[in-house]
């Protein structure tokens, strides 16, 4: 009842004076009230639309998610994303109350402290759409970033430029086996695995955090690395990537991702379904059939598969056929378990099936599928000015753009807008625009809306464009590459400098020894010898005479006058 109150004291509240209604209040109707009793857990992150698109203010939140207008918002600096990216959003007509779509980006250069001048630079961009609540698509675009740098400092001593070259000995060290007993992997096989298992600890990030905070629902995962010269494009879920490129003034796309969905994954589906019969809670089964059979198909002879199976076989319809199936539908009204229309991505750790109420994440799977480029082998002809026609512009989109939008009508739309603006800074913001703008549509009179090209219903769902074109990456990486030779080409110069320096020095050290310890020998050799002073010392007493002699013997006329000449008569003892 309390509760109760308090929420019909915001709403006046937010009517009387809207100014009042803080950004956690604003935030909080998004996030579910109640999620397995965790109702009472505060969200990890508050909702707001990406960083670099400066929304800060929660009128400027509520702007962005008017369904009415759908206003397209990009970002107010172009420079803050790098490359000269593009993007573009809107949200949706009303299917949900916020757009759960996110994006991010993150620079960051790789560096060895006991190994000067190898830093090696990377650049990420990722897209996550959400569904059933924005909690696992905000998690994602600001955690994700994190996880995956944490990867590649794991493997920073082979991905650095000189990594090729390490000594036998070094690489021991590094994998601490010897190897003999090491299968050969290569720096790209590195980096996808850096990949995979960011986006494995994501997911189990999520999982961890369902007992502390409300990070409801899921999302799907987009990322796009560029590092080394190469491009890696990874996705779990039915949002897309396409290269646009142009060859002889024609447009043409190239798919660098493919939709992971109930129709495409099917067999894999069936195959979890077929081996694990617990998960199915005996409501369902993982079989596909010609016909969906009826009672009265009972005793008849049908085609079916079932699991992994590639062709179509006879079988005799029992009571068992009669459950639904695993996987009903086709292409993008397919759904796992009458449910879901996505089977990969974070989250969905509560997410149970429709009626049967079962869990539906032992079928879902964040693993992505990889597909990397080396940006060193594309040839361009600089006279052709066609960089962007032969590296290519790579378009990561959310479905909302893919339902209503081929990648050859995108390609052609692209290099259009491109050829319209064709000096301008923000030119790849406005092909990220003119994408949004043609998949909206615009609002008829019935307040429907419609594509302007055709009377064919527009996209319902948030649109999410991220334009990159690849050639503005790689023309810096290799500005990168030269800078960086040149610094360590002049480091090695001083140290080979300071090198020979200490042995000049050294070497004159060594020669004002070599002239002290002759110097040192000649002074020794002109010094008397005992013998020879001895000699001298003889030759200085003179004669004694004999009546010098009589004198010693006389006896001391007085005992105290001994002591007085006991010097001479020790001196004459020697």
């Amino acid at each position: 009842m309390s509760s109760l109150y308090a929420n019909l004291k915001r709403r006046v509240d937010s009517v009387v004076n809207p100014s009042i209604l803080s950004l956690e209040s604003f935030a909080s109707p998004i996030l579910p009230t109640s999620s397995g009793g965790r109702g009472s857990l505060r969200p990890k992150f508050q909702y707001s639309r990406p960083v670099f698109l400066q929304l800060w203010t929660s009128d400027e939140l509520r702007a962005s998610a008017d369904h009415n207008v759908r206003p397209i918002i990009v970002p107010r600096d172009i420079d803050v994303l790098p490359f000269q990216t593009g993007y573009a959003e809107c949200v949706n007509s009303g299917k949900s109350e916020w757009n759960e779509d996110q994006a991010g980006f993150c620079r960051k250069v790789l560096s060895h402290p006991s190994e000067p001048f190898t830093e090696l630079p990377y650049t990420y961009f990722g897209i996550f759409d959400g569904h059933a609540g924005v909690g696992a698509a905000l998690a994602a675009a600001n955690q994700f970033h994190h996880i995956l740098h944490e990867k590649l400092v794991d493997i920073i001593e082979m991905l650095l430029p000189d990594s090729d070259n390490i000594p036998t000995e070094k690489k021991s060290m590094i994998f601490q086996y010897p190897l003999s007993f090491q299968k050969t992997v290569t720096k790209e096989e590195l980096i996808i695995g850096a990949l995979e298992s960011a986006f494995a600890e994501m997911d189990a990030m999520l999982a961890e955090d369902r007992t502390k905070y409300r990070n409801a629902g899921g999302c799907t995962a987009l990322v796009t690395l560029f590092i080394g010269g190469k491009m890696y494009v990874s996705n779990a879920g039915d949002s897309r990537a396409v290269l646009c490129q142009r060859k002889d003034g024609v447009a043409f796309p190239t798919p660098f991702s493919f939709d992971h969905t109930p129709d495409t994954e099917r067999e894999r589906l069936m195959t979890t379904g077929k081996l694990n019969p617990a998960l199915m809670a005996n409501d369902y089964v993982a079989m596909e059939y010609t016909k969906r059979p009826s009672k009265r198909d009972l005793g008849q002879r049908t085609l079916y598969k079932e699991g992994s199976m590639k062709g179509w076989a006879y079988k005799t319809l029992t009571p068992n056929d009669l459950k639904m199936p695993l996987v009903t539908g086709n292409g993008k009204r397919s759904r796992l378990l009458g449910t879901i229309g996505v089977t990969r991505g974070f989250g969905d750790h509560d997410l149970r099936a429709l009626g049967s109420g079962i869990l539906i994440k032992p079928f879902l799977s964040c693993h992505p599928e990889v597909i990397s480029r080396d940006l060193t082998t594309v040839v361009s002809i600089p006279d052709e000015n066609n960089e962007d026609g032969d590296y290519g512009v790579l378009i990561m989109a959310t479905d909302g753009l893919w339902d209503v939008a081929d990648p050859e009508a995108v390609s052609n739309t692209v290099f259009k807008t491109l050829d319209k603006y064709p000096t301008e800074k923000h030119r790849y913001t406005m092909v990220a625009q003119e994408l949004v703008a043609k998949s909206r549509g615009r609002v008829n009179s019935s307040g429907h809306w419609r594509l302007a090209d055709v009377e064919a219903a527009a996209t319902v769902d948030d649109i999410s464009v991220i334009c990159i074109p690849v050639y503005q990456y790689y023309k810096q990486w290799v500005e990168w590459e030269k800078e960086n030779q040149e610094k360590k080409r002049k480091h090695e110069e001083e140290l080979q400098n300071r090198t020979e320096s200490m042995s000049s020095v050294e070497i004159a050290l060594d020669d004002t020894d070599e002239v002290a310890l002759s110097d040192s020998l000649k002074e020794t050799n002109l010094e008397e010898t005992p013998d020879e002073k001895t000699t001298k010392e003889n030759e200085d007493i003179p004669e004694r005479t004999e009546e010098d002699t009589k004198e010693d013997t006389k006896p001391a006329k007085k005992k105290g006058k001994g002591k007085k000449g006991s010097s001479s008569s020790s001196s004459s003892t020697c």
